[in-house]
């Protein structure tokens, strides 16, 4: 189904539904589509903009999870990485640089590394992510 704004000659607006677009203009050139106002058969399409219903914005709005739900995801993730990796500090880029290289066994760790460091260990193609914070604590 499909709403259209409608003027007819005389200028007098009004919306109708169809069904879809081709029945509107089968019906309208047959004159079956008439302005409930004079009941001219010459009736065009009005301008109109296109409609967001408010499910759709509600929707949409509900997807998206509250800042708390946000939060908690990121303590379990980073709870997450502190429990399954190895903080081996100041030296992560060389580590990550050998067992990239191979020169010593995979592992998951993770430690510091300046910003040069991490755009060059990207820029060779070794894959890095960093931790996110901690979110704040609630009052």
């Amino acid at each position: 189904m499909i709403r259209y704004a409608l003027r007819c000659d005389q200028a007098h607006d009004f919306d109708m539904w169809f069904a879809d677009s081709d029945t509107f203009d089968a019906l309208a050139r047959a004159s079956h589509v008439s302005c409930p106002e004079c009941g001219s058969t010459a009736v065009t399409k009005a301008l109109m903009a296109p409609g967001v219903t408010k499910s759709q914005k509600s929707q949409a709005m509900t997807n998206t999870p509250a800042p708390r739900e946000i939060a908690k995801m990121i303590t379990e993730y980073r709870t997450k990485v502190m429990a399954e990796t190895t903080d081996v500090g100041r030296k992560f880029p060389e580590q990550v640089r050998d067992m990239h290289e191979g020169l010593i066994d995979h592992t998951p760790i993770r430690g510091q590394a300046t910003p040069d460091e991490a755009k060059s260990l990207v820029e060779d193609g070794i894959g890095i992510l960093p931790v996110p914070p901690e979110p704040p604590k609630e009052n």
